[in-house]
Order: structure tokens, then sequence, then C-alpha cells
């Protein structure tokens, strides 16, 4: 089966040496990892501090795309931000050390779970048995959540697609605020300019 994996980290070296042993990790018909990144939530925004694609020839691994980018995109974009303060409250509450995540979007997920200053691997996988990567990470303190990869993809496409929304939205508000206010910045001048002339004719 297809799974996006989400584990955080408490202690952030621990996030780096996990990350290193997904790349060397040896992959078989049974347990194979397409991609990975490291990411950081640094003062509220989601940023990749390391990645790798094993399906792409071309080795640039700065940049992720697919699900994975796709997804660091949404969290790090105003929808993942909007989620975050919006439900940030609940955070205390999801503490346990291995959620299955199937009542949240993993977008709510997350941002409940990648606090500021927190580390995170993410990773596309395919896994006949769950055990084997859980093993890898079991050496160190995580919260481990996953979800189809299929069923995340719709997500994040729907996730695109009211980010794109909200930014056509706020664009026409501004518009409108913008005009609203020239205009009546536009009649406080007129108003201030026949003023004057009055006063000027109440001199004569």
């Amino acid at each position: 089966m297809a799974d996006v994996l989400t584990v955080v980290f408490n202690v952030e070296s621990e996030a780096y040496q996990a990350f290193s042993e997904l790349k060397a990790f040896k992959q078989d018909s049974h347990t194979q990892i397409a991609q990975i990144a490291l990411v950081k939530n640094e003062n509220g925004k989601i940023t990749i501090k390391d990645s790798v694609d094993f399906d792409d020839t071309s080795h640039e691994y700065a940049t992720i795309g697919g699900i994975v980018g796709g997804l660091i995109g949404i969290l790090s974009g105003p929808i993942g931000v909007i989620i975050g303060y919006g439900i940030g409250s609940l955070a205390g509450a999801a503490s346990g050390s291995m959620t299955d995540a199937t009542d949240n979007s993993l977008i709510e997920e997350v941002t409940t779970k990648l606090l500021d200053g927190d580390v995170a691997v993410i990773a596309l996988v395919h896994e006949e048995d769950e055990s084997i990567l859980n093993h890898v990470f079991a050496p160190y303190k995580t919260n481990i959540m996953r979800w189809d990869a299929v069923a995340l993809a719709r997500e994040v496409e729907l996730a695109g697609q009211v980010q794109d929304e909200l930014f056509d939205k706020v664009q026409e508000d501004m518009n409108e605020r913008r005009v609203n206010h020239l205009k009546e910045q536009g009649n406080d001048i007129a108003e201030a300019i026949k003023a004057k002339f009055r006063r000027l004719r109440g001199k004569e």
C-alpha cells in the first residue's frame, strides 16, 4: 500500500539521523521509499532542510515535487497557517506516540503536531508491513502518522484549489477597498478645496 509517512521528532539531531538511515535504507519489493523530505517549522513556516527523490535521475534534491512537495507547499502556505492558528490549541491533547490519522485531515493533523521549532521526516512509501519502517524510528522519541497516498493527493489538490480561491478573493477585496478608499479620499480632497475657496470668498 502507498502511504505518506510523517514522523515528528522530539530531538532535532535524531531527525537528521533517521533521515540519513532512510536514505541508506535497503529497498526491496515489500518496502520502497520514493521520496523523503526533512522539514522544520521555523517561526510558523515549514522549510525543507534536505530531501531526496529516488525516482529523480537529475539528482536535483533541493526541490522536491509530487505528493510530498505538494504537501509541504500547502503546509507552508496560507491554508496551513490558517488551520494551524485555528486548531493549534488542540496540540496539547495530541501527545500520543503513535497516531492513525483517520478522523482529522492530514493538514489538520500535521499542523497540530509540527509546532514551532519541531522537525519532521515526510516520506512517500510503499509498505506491506508497517513494522519495517517503524523499526527505523524505534530508537527515537517520535510521533508517527500515516495517510493513504491517493487520499492525501486529493486533499492536497483540494487545499490548493481553496488556497487559490482565497488568494483571488483577497485580491478582489483589496482592489475593491482600494477603489473605495480612493473615492473617499477624492471626495475629501474636493471638499477641502471647496472649503478653501469658501473661506477666501468670505474674506472679500
